[in-house]
């Protein structure tokens, strides 16, 4: 009898191991394109003429076999509350382009990619933190 329910108890928690890392692993691998956020961080922010600009570095890395076209959003929640910027939500363009879309090809890792988020500014010319924003990568076909 003790046995039997030694052997279920184990049998229980491979079960939730599994369960777990099926989940994480799902979590990090939803899309093909990901931002590396330990070599990614907000290098600035200028107010011009009414508008506000917020710099990014980021790393970014394509997992799949095929060239990804990606346009990235920022999610500027605290600043739009504060009123730097106007806009929640913003596409960044890539500074050397002047585009929102960029090309990672298959298996490609874009390391320090300059990246600026336009609003205008509304009212306020200070940012409460130095923190990359929250992110999110839409794929293009």
């Amino acid at each position: 009898m003790i046995r039997k329910k030694i052997l279920l108890f184990i049998v229980l928690i491979i079960i939730v191991i599994v369960a777990i890392r099926f989940f994480l692993f799902k979590s990090t691998q939803e899309g093909n394109v990901e931002i590396i956020t330990s070599k990614s961080y907000l290098s600035g922010f200028e107010i011009s003429e009414g508008n506000t600009q917020i710099k990014c570095v980021l790393t970014i890395e394509n997992h799949s076999d095929e060239d990804v076209t990606i346009s990235i959003k920022a999610h500027f929640t605290d600043d739009y509350k504060s009123g730097l910027v106007s806009d929640e939500d913003v596409i960044g363009k890539f500074d050397d382009t002047g585009e929102e879309l960029i090309i990672i090809k298959a298996g490609e890792t874009v390391e320090y990619k300059e990246i600026s988020f336009f609003s205008k500014n509304n009212g306020c010319d200070t940012k409460n933190d130095r923190l990359l924003p929250s992110l999110s990568i839409e794929e293009i076909d």
